[in-house]
């Protein structure tokens, strides 16, 4: 194969009209994009006859800049010839030649109309148009010129992008991906990986292997293997790796800095006697960035260097840092491998202090999505997906983050996501963990779902499922996390996972007031504030999460575990605490599963949830920006409010719709799911998952009245079941003992048993820790209180000693509650 881009003259060099080229080469200039006017290309070549392929550049607005053509003159042999529009002596024509560096790259309309898609480099127009078809939600693009002219064209198109390089099963497909790599670094792509082509054609579709033909690409993968599109994609992310360009370091003045490390010229003696010697004063490092958070605070100097041991390590030096003390600094770089001089580190301060770089990091302290200048970004620990053009966004303080990837997103989608079809509370799950990155996007607030039950049904087997979104479905190590932690820790691990899931286990291993507090406090977003060095208020930590929890108790029975506290409403509606038994007989799950037991599919779910983890999360927020961001937001809010008007009661109060209008989002993630082909369910089952839950969680809860009224009347009924007798004085009995402690007085049996209770006694003992006027309202509306004639809550009643006093007058149907009990 050849392509004659750079050849010498030749006789191949033709005008469209077949006429012989001019040598006055100095007055001719190329013409992009193609003027309107001119008459379309004669594409038969003098010597070549016509071409069996061509392919067509366009600028970012579609404008036509030229064509490559193919030619097969004999058997075997191709010639890729460029025709592109030069104007010479005020005439445009159509040249048998390429364009002037830096070239065009194929696929420029693409990129412009995708501007937030991954993009794939291959190796030649052809393998791009398969690899297209290979990747459809990717831009797929080329260089003109073949494996050896990657240097030619002009790839600051992909400036900040995330590419992948799809080389040729060669050597000369392998110099291309470095020469590509080397240019991706060069402009400032994103992340950069590479396929390693030679594992993939060495594959079959059969599961064979074989030795990799030579030459192989996409192309051939399709046409001449027979591999399907979404098999041979599966296969491609099974062997991607990560690219890491050269070090580049920064030398300047008296500084020097290369594989050795940094040095310093310093002049010693003096006149005559004076020498120069090379000081050093560190391992090599680099500077990558200027770094500081998204509103110009916490600026620093991002470097990067590896260890002794080979490890990288990145590490932001604060400016301030580098006034305070040289030891400090010099002792925390150490401690990161970084091998410093002790006798020259204020060098290294010197050098720190004056050294220039261009480049621009963005440092953020949650995962999740951010406003990085006018462009949303998600920032996982290992990927940013949709990475500015003009810098890097970094995620500071994730050293424990749980986060991590292991199979593809085809191996999870046929383990966990083919093993929870069918499965409401499974579905539920895992919809939720895909419910993270909607919070923000429609404007939600956080808080989750409390899966309750027995022990050995299920639950912490659904929590894993869920896990492996994101993350290894296990725990320590893995995705799942423990109540058991201090708030602190509580802070830290929903900054680490805001926009994702939190996953923790078994609620019962928490105090009850420590549950309570947490259960706020992540629902809240927003950290403890705390104070600065200089007494100034710091920035509290914030997050997003939505959290799935599992236990034998529910989240309100926790609480009242602290004898002090009990669950309030507003932490009810928080944690929705759902059963985790699904009520067929088979624990969490509808079915026994295509075994006939149950605990072999729990057994199949955790192990696939260990083997496979962490791709669907991150491919359900590509899906979400390849939909447009605006788009999904209007698309998510109908979802959730056509969810709300079916399935939430018609006399539902404010908080059941709060509830529902969370299972809605989560209901709304799991169909985007089914839509982006990321799990195989069925149409609308995320959405009957959810709104089971709705049911069963408004049946655990008693009602669709306000927690806050049946609060109200069981703690009233609590009151007289205790102490209906033993402290309330008969009024029909001459003879009864005196009462100690009396709380009032009863009058009448059975069902007309009224309590006469003393005012002070109702707000202080009986309404304790309730407002006693709303509850008097409350019971007086459903009858288990007797208003005075002019409507108000106390009535004139004669007591025992001859005394008429204002009273609250409970009936006994307070004892059952009235037809609204809970």
């Amino acid at each position: 194969m050849r392509r004659a881009f750079d050849a010498a003259p030749d006789p191949h060099d033709l005008h469209i009209d077949g006429g012989t080229r001019e040598d006055n080469e100095s007055e001719a200039h190329c013409l992009m994009p193609v003027p309107d006017d001119l008459p379309a290309p004669n594409f038969r070549h003098p010597a070549f006859g016509m071409p069996s392929r061509t392919w067509v550049y366009h600028d970012g607005a579609g404008h036509v800049l030229g064509h490559i053509t193919r030619y097969d003159p004999q058997e075997g042999r191709k010639e890729f010839l460029p025709l592109t529009v030069w104007e010479e002596n005020g005439k445009a024509r159509w040249r048998w030649k390429s364009w002037p560096r830096p070239r065009p790259l194929y696929g420029l309309d693409r990129l412009a109309d995708r501007p937030d898609a991954s993009v794939i480099v291959a190796e030649g127009e052809k393998a791009a148009d398969a690899a297209q078809r290979v990747f459809p939600k990717s831009v797929v693009i080329t260089s003109p010129g073949g494996s050896k002219a990657a240097k030619a064209a002009d790839w600051t198109p992909l400036k900040g992008r995330p590419v992948m390089i799809w080389p040729d099963a060669d050597a000369p497909g392998l110099t291309y991906a470095a020469d590509v790599q080397r240019e991706l670094a060069a402009i400032g792509a994103g992340t950069v990986t590479i396929i390693d082509a030679m594992a993939v054609a060495a594959a079959r579709p059969s599961g064979e292997t074989r030795a990799p033909p030579e030459g192989w690409d996409a192309a051939d993968g399709l046409d001449e293997d027979g591999w399907r599109p979404d098999d041979l994609a599966a296969l491609v992310l099974q062997h991607v790796e990560r690219t890491e360009p050269a070090p580049s370091y920064v030398s300047f003045g008296k500084f020097s800095m290369n594989s050795d490390g940094l040095v310093a010229e310093v002049t010693k003696g003096r006149g005559e006697n004076a020498t120069v010697e090379d000081v050093w004063i560190s391992a090599p490092f680099e500077v990558i960035g200027r770094a500081r958070d998204p509103h110009g605070f916490g600026w620093a100097r991002w470097l990067r260097w590896r260890d002794p041991d080979g490890r990288r390590h990145e590490h932001a030096v604060a400016d301030a840092a580098l006034h305070g003390d040289m030891g400090v600094l010099a002792a925390d770089l150490a401690s990161r491998g970084l091998v410093v001089s002790r006798a020259t580190r204020g060098m290294l301060f010197d050098y720190l202090n004056r050294v220039r770089v261009k480049a621009r990091v963005t440092t953020v302290n949650r995962t999740g999505w951010h406003l990085i200048g006018e462009r949303r970004v998600f920032v996982l620990p290992d990927a940013v997906i949709g990475q500015p053009e003009a810098e890097t966004v970094v995620l500071t303080g994730a050293t424990a983050a749980p986060y991590a990837r292991r199979g593809t997103l085809q191996d999870w989608r046929e383990g966990v996501g083919h093993l929870s079809a069918g499965h409401g509370r499974l579905v539920l799950a895992v919809a939720t963990a895909f419910a993270g990155p909607l919070v923000d996007l429609v404007g939600g607030e956080g808080g989750g779902v409390n899966l309750y039950g027995q022990s050995s049904r299920g639950k912490t087997t659904a929590l894993k499922a869920a896990a492996s979104v994101w993350g290894r479905g296990a725990s320590d190590p893995g995705f799942v996390r423990s109540w058991r932690a201090t708030a602190n820790a509580q802070e830290a691990t929903a900054a680490i996972v805001t926009d994702t899931l939190l996953c923790l286990d078994e609620i019962g291993v928490a105090e009850g007031r420590d549950a309570a507090a947490a259960v706020y406090q992540l629902a809240s977003g927003v950290g403890k504030g705390r104070s600065a060095r200089d007494g100034s208020i710091r920035a509290p930590m914030t997050w997003r999460v939505l959290t799935l929890s599992t236990g034998e108790l529910p989240m309100a029975a926790k609480i009242a575990e602290d004898r002090q506290r009990r669950a309030y409403a507003g932490q009810a509606v928080r944690l929705l605490d759902v059963p985790a038994d699904a009520g067929r007989g088979f624990g969490v799950f509808d079915g026994p599963g295509p075994n006939g037991d149950p605990a072999l599919l729990a057994e199949a779910l955790q192990k696939s949830a260990q083997t496979a983890y962490g791709e669907a999360g991150p491919a359900f927020v590509r899906a979400l920006m390849d939909l447009g961001q605006e788009e999904a937001r209007t698309l998510v809010v109908s979802l959730v409010e056509d969810f709300v008007a079916e399935h939430a009661p018609a006399d539902a109060d404010g908080q059941i719709r709060r509830a529902a209008a969370r299972l809605g989002m989560i209901a709304a993630a799991g169909e985007l799911a089914r839509s982006f082909n990321i799990v195989p369910w069925e149409e609308s089952e995320a959405e009957a998952a959810a709104a089971r839950a709705l049911t069963d969680w408004i049946g655990s809860r008693g009602g669709t009245e306000p927690a806050e009224v049946r609060e109200a009347i069981g703690q009233v009924r609590r009151f007289f079941e205790a102490h209906g007798e033993a402290r309330f004085e008969p009024t029909d009995e001459t003879d009864a003992r005196p009462v100690p402690n009396r709380a009032g007085w009863r009058r009448g049996h059975a069902d007309g048993r009224v309590w006469l209770v003393l005012p002070e006694m109702w707000k202080t003992e009986v309404c304790s820790g309730l407002d006693p006027v709303a509850t008097a309202r409350i019971l007086a509306e459903r009858g288990m209180l007797r208003r005075d004639p002019n409507g108000k809550m106390q009535r004139s009643e004669r007591t025992p000693g001859g005394s008429t006093l204002r009273v609250y007058t409970v009936t006994a149907s307070v004892l059952d509650g009235g037809p609204d009990a809970p």
